[in-house]
């Protein structure tokens, strides 16, 4: 996902003199042939995050599109300032390209780990936050926020998920359903989730009928979905890697709050209300914490049977 993201960024630099791309402590093999090739729109400004984006809101305001690229929780929470008051306050063309998000980095710790991200940032005015499950979502937003107006923050997995998504019509604030409009359990998820709640999906065929609402795009959020699907399904089931407070579930439970709609059966699989206190691989913590295709399919289980 990462690769074929710069890969995007990458042609978008070749093609547009006003796109313009900022890493902050990155590898030396990172996007190597713009920087030998196009200078002037490459800069590598080091360990320095608020800094990358005070410059970025500077060379957005002199008119240029500017990707900048780090790890997602120094995006979100060391440089929250700069990226509340610098660049979304003023509505600027930033992309905020963040490595690592969820759990990505589980073996440094929750000082790397981002798992709040979707509540710290759904605050802040203008923003776009997107959620690719894969490759090919990636690619389709990346080409997408050429011409989108205003900052966006994308949230990249680890790389190597396996693409789920070649068929469907992928557009920023744009939920895709997987499966048929109408059914027993209607999944909904967001980033790399959604290869988990097919898996689950999948399993059920002959037991049930479930599908799978995606949402790439957490804000701004495609209402209109969620409430065109929701009736048609007795039992829905929110799954994300974020804390439990401010993501997916908090949204589509407000969505349908607000619209006096309420299924039969809601669960909602999360990471807790607290940082989580363990090391390991994103898989090892995903389990830890519960969030497991077992499990939801334990959950499937009891609701059909």
């Amino acid at each position: 996902m990462r690769k074929k993201g710069l890969l995007e960024i990458e042609n978008l630099i070749s093609e547009n003199k006003n796109v313009v791309f900022i890493g902050s402590d990155l590898g030396p093999d990172v996007l190597s042939d713009t920087k030998k090739n196009y200078p002037d729109q490459f800069f590598m400004e080091g360990i320095s995050e608020a800094h990358v984006l005070g410059m970025a809101s500077g060379l957005a305001m002199d008119g240029y599109i500017v990707y900048v690229n780090t790890i997602a929780t120094f995006f979100v929470k060391r440089a929250l300032e700069q990226l509340a008051l610098d660049i979304c306050a003023e509505n600027l063309n930033v992309r905020l390209y963040s490595n690592g998000g969820g759990l990505v980095y589980g073996p440094l710790g929750h000082t790397h780990t981002c798992v709040d991200d979707f509540s710290i940032l759904q605050s802040l005015p203008h923003l776009t936050i997107l959620a690719p499950a894969d490759e090919n979502e990636m690619k389709s937003f990346i080409k997408e926020s050429l011409t989108h107006q205003g900052p966006i923050y994308i949230r990249l997995a680890k790389g190597g998920d396996r693409v789920v998504s070649q068929k469907q019509d992928i557009r920023i604030g744009h939920a895709n359903l997987y499966g048929k409009e109408k059914g027993d359990i209607l999944f909904i998820s967001t980033g790399v989730m959604l290869q988990r709640c097919l898996e689950v999906s999948e399993s059920l065929k002959g037991d049930c009928h479930s599908s799978v609402l995606h949402y790439a795009t957490m804000r701004p959020f495609d209402d209109s979905s969620l409430l065109s699907y929701i009736d048609n399904f007795d039992s829905v089931i929110v799954v994300e890697e974020h804390m439990k407070n401010g993501g997916l579930g908090s949204t589509v439970s407000r969505v349908l709050f607000e619209n006096k709609k309420t299924p039969n059966f809601y669960k909602h699989f999360h990471l807790g209300e607290s940082y989580p206190m363990v090391y390991g691989r994103q898989e090892e913590i995903l389990d830890y914490m519960g969030v497991t295709t077992e499990n939801i399919l334990s959950v499937c289980r009891e609701i059909i049977s």
